[in-house]
């Protein structure tokens, strides 16, 4: 399973990593087990573009319909679809650009405790 962060590196720009949540057990795996704040939902109109922005909060974004598209400093961009998980952690810097492509975009927002941290999980390549 893996989540896509999203951060600001030392010069301010917005970067995007991929890291993969350790699990263990051997019939259905498991993580450890987070305490969290609050949740929400939001709903975003197909062709919506919100340009540089920072996160708002320390949450985790389930993606739960449409496309959503991430632009980082770099240009390079990311899609995400139905199912992605997203940690957005760049409340500082340049920020990223978010355009909702197809359909509806949906989201479930959980709202993480302070101390939430995945410095320690497996960056994955690609």
């Amino acid at each position: 399973m893996i989540i896509y962060r999203l951060y600001a590196m030392a010069n301010g720009d917005s970067a995007m990593e991929k890291r993969q949540i350790p699990l263990s057990g051997e019939n259905r795996p498991i993580s450890e087990i987070f305490p969290v704040k609050e949740m929400f939902f939001r709903e975003t109109p197909e062709g919506h573009v919100q340009m540089h922005h920072n996160a708002p909060r320390h949450q985790l974004i389930i993606i739960t319909s449409g496309i959503l598209e991430i632009e980082v400093s770099s240009g390079e961009r990311y899609i995400l679809k139905p199912g992605d998980l997203l940690l957005p952690d760049d409340f500082t810097g340049k920020g990223h650009i978010t355009r909702s492509l197809r359909d509806v975009r949906g989201f479930a927002h959980i709202i993480l405790q302070d101390d939430f941290d995945v410095s320690t999980w497996p960056i994955l390549k690609g």
